[in-house]
């Protein structure tokens, strides 16, 4: 996993009709609540100097026409701009300029570009966005039709931007640190690498059918890979070490979900596979004093029937749910971008977690701390005076580190906006 630390740029010409709907739904997204996620920043309105459909104004340390974007600030490395990219910005000469220099700085100066096509003019672009693969969300209006950009229609364009936006972030950001020789300075795309894997764990008895349907969007409509029991166990292997492999071993998934039905409580290996999954794992790096913790996330698909009875799990803790009806449409694509998304997070915390000064008496994780997920890193069950926690965002609630503190009375809690105590 690399230690890329992005910071977005979501890009639209002034006339771009629902590009201030789109960049919001993308800040919300990413940033999901309380300073979880990257920065995300608009770029759209000219400088008041600028003539009709000039460019933005130019950022601090930026130089215009060479360099669009400023260097990353301290603390990130990765700048990903998303060019939200219609007939407006086609017909700019100014903003074409601008598309078309980031295009050709794509990879050589931390860098990434992600250009959306919100019309089929936006492939009349300059010659360096042709070779870049276009993100093409589903439901953009036809070109050439007068009708407005109703509700409705930015809605389902909003949904499946995310949905391609968070499968090209994760793809970046799960990238090994060790790209091959030849790669090029800058961040890339061009790699192939092993896809981004989801464990689908479920009862056969009663959670097959939402299981499978997850399985098959997964398969059909992502750049994704499901590890799926019926599919992925070979014949005549260790049934236990193949499903230990990827839900705690090298070949480990980047995020479970667990289908819930109304046996699922009643399956050992059901509650195995969660409980290995919601335990932390060590990042050992030479020559490092503080601890660094990594815990992929779950997502919970609650598919209890109406009325029916099921003994409690505490294995699920606190995890995050979803219901599962026959009702909602589009419910598999909703639920693999939600953990998706959280997968993104937590690249993007493990990062920001090594910018946390080193120290012997500090503990880093990549997750919000929870007393059950605590107990299974032995320096902090055993902890005495002194030692320093770091999560992400910008800090819990009075109830939830007055729950650490009575499991932990010796440990002090910081979130990574306060790193010097």
């Amino acid at each position: 996993m690399s230690s890329l630390i992005p910071e977005l740029y979501v890009l639209w010409h002034p006339r771009c009709e629902p590009g201030d709907a789109l960049a919001t739904r993308i800040h919300g997204w990413l940033r999901p609540g309380n300073g979880l996620g990257p920065q995300v920043f608009y770029r759209s309105l000219p400088a008041p100097e600028a003539p009709p459909g000039g460019l933005p104004p130019p950022l601090p340390g930026e130089s215009r026409p060479l360099s669009a974007v400023q260097a990353p600030p301290p603390g990130s490395n990765l700048q990903v701009v998303i060019l939200l990219i219609d007939a407006f910005m086609i017909a700019a000469p100014t903003w074409r300029h601008w598309i078309g220099q980031l295009a050709r700085e794509q990879g050589a100066a931390a860098r990434v570009c992600l250009p959306v096509a919100l019309d089929t003019t936006a492939y009349n672009g300059p010659v360096a966005l042709h070779a870049l693969n276009f993100l093409r969300p589903a439901g953009v209006p036809a070109s050439g039709t007068a009708q407005p950009w109703a509700d409705e229609v930015v809605e389902t364009v909003s949904r499946s931007l995310l949905k391609q936006l968070t499968e090209t972030l994760c793809d970046l950001l799960l990238r090994p640190d060790d790209a091959p020789p030849g790669a090029g300075p800058g961040p890339t795309l061009d790699l192939a690498r092993p896809k981004v894997k989801i464990f689908l764990s479920h009862a056969k008895k009663d959670g097959t059918v939402p299981a499978r349907r997850i399985r098959d969007y997964i398969y059909s409509q992502t750049q994704l890979a499901a590890f799926y029991d019926e599919n992925d166990i070979p014949y005549g292997s260790s049934f236990s070490r193949v499903l230990e492999g990827n839900v705690s071993g090298p070949t480990q998934s980047a995020a479970l979900i667990a289908v819930r039905s109304a046996e699922y409580a009643r399956r050992p290996w059901c509650r195995r596979e969660f409980s290995l999954f919601r335990r932390p794992l060590p990042m050992p790096a030479a020559g490092r004093m503080a601890e660094h913790w990594l815990l992929n996330p779950t997502l919970v698909v609650d598919a209890l029937a109406g009325g029916v009875h099921t003994p409690g799990i505490p294995e699920l803790g606190n995890t995050a749910a979803i219901r599962w009806s026959e009702d909602i449409p589009a419910q598999e694509e909703q639920i693999v971008t939600t953990v998706l998304r959280d997968v993104l997070l937590a690249a993007f915390h493990r990062a920001v977690g090594q910018t946390v000064p080193d120290a012997p008496n500090h503990v880093v994780l990549n997750w919000l701390p929870d007393p059950t997920s605590l107990l299974h890193i032995p320096r902090i069950r055993q902890a005495g005076a002194g030692l320093h926690v770091y999560y992400p965002g910008r800090g819990l609630t009075g109830l939830e580190l007055d729950t650490l503190t009575d499991y932990f009375p010796e440990v002090e809690f910081f979130s990574f906006d306060r790193m010097n105590p």
